[in-house]
Order: C-alpha cells, then sequence, then structure tokens
C-alpha cells in the first residue's frame, strides 16, 4: 500500500493557506506543517525580521531546506509560502512529493484583505504602497501557480467553504466526522 502524499497548498499572500491548511488538518486528522512558521521558529524571528536582517536570498534558502525536510513526509499538508513557488528545485519537490492545490486569490481581493487590521504584515510589502507591489508580484507568481494539480478559488468565500472544495476534489477521508 502507498503512503498517503503530502497536500502541498500554494497561492499569493492572504490566500488564506495556513488557515484552509488548519481546517483541513481538524477535518482529516492530517499534520500540518506552516513553513513560514518553521522558518521563524528555526531562526527564533519574525519573517519581517529574518528579511529585514538576514535579506530575502537568506529567507528562500531556508524556505527550501524546510521545504525539503517536510517532502520526506508522508501524508502531512504543507502550507508553503507565497513565493515557494519561486525555485525550480521547490516547484520539483512539490510536484514529485505533493498533491497541490493553488488557493487563487484576485488582485482586488489581496488589497482588500491586506487593509484588515488583525492581517499579519507582510515583508515584501514593508514601507511600501502595497498596490503596485502586489500586482507585480502576482503577475510574475500566477504563471508558476497554475501548474498546481488543483486550483480553488478564494474570493468571497469562508475557511469552511474552502476546505470543503478541497475534501471533495481530492477525495479525502474525514477523521471522525
Amino acid at each position: 500500500m502507498n503512503a498517503q502524499p503530502n497536500i502541498a497548498l500554494i497561492g499569493f499572500m492572504t490566500a488564506g493557506k495556513t488557515q484552509v491548511g488548519a481546517a483541513l488538518g481538524r477535518r482529516t486528522g492530517m499534520r500540518l506543517a506552516d513553513v513560514d512558521y518553521l522558518i521563524s521558529e528555526r531562526e527564533q524571528a519574525t519573517i519581517a525580521d529574518i528579511f529585514r536582517e538576514k535579506g530575502e536570498p537568506y529567507f528562500r534558502q531556508l524556505e527550501s531546506q524546510v521545504l525539503q525536510e517536510l517532502c520526506r513526509r508522508n501524508g502531512w499538508i504543507i502550507s508553503c509560502g507565497g513565493g515557494t513557488v519561486l525555485a525550480k528545485s521547490n516547484r520539483e519537490l512539490l510536484r514529485s512529493h505533493c498533491v497541490t492545490v493553488w488557493l487563487r486569490v484576485s488582485e482586488a481581493e489581496v488589497l482588500r484583505r491586506l487593509e484588515d487590521p488583525e492581517a499579519p504584515g507582510r515583508p515584501l510589502l514593508e514601507g511600501s504602497d502595497a498596490g503596485p507591489i502586489v500586482h507585480r508580484l502576482l503577475t510574475q507568481r500566477e504563471p508558476l501557480y497554475e501548474q498546481s494539480d488543483y486550483i480553488v478559488d478564494t474570493d468571497g468565500r469562508t475557511i469552511e467553504g474552502v476546505t470543503e472544495e478541497i475534501i471533495d476534489r481530492l477525495g479525502l477521508p474525514l477523521d471522525g466526522l
């Protein structure tokens, strides 16, 4: 019997990867690993501090290391950072070790979600007008996100609704529900 594959949630900032990953874990009993959280724990610093103090290339190197470690496991939900797909080696790891689900979010919805006072800080937007940066990054990353096995739209949807669609489309067994 083959081991259960990992499910990798990819997508742009604010798409809901962490929240959907947690909801999927609760519903299916699968364990969740959040790449950004693991990096932050390992470095004992926030992602914003890592970007500011050590730079994006250092962060991307850590991101690749953590992803490699996670892809050695089976049956996990992996919540990837928005830029995880930038490295070709990361895309290859995801393709060979995971079922990938792109949580697609529109540019307008990203900007709306960023206005929420409860939204976490975003290092790539610090001290800048978010609009042009979001547009540039989305334009750069969407062709990479499109390589996913599944695409799930998140605009105007609840975490529960997105989670239910993923469970249905992937045929995931529920844990005691």
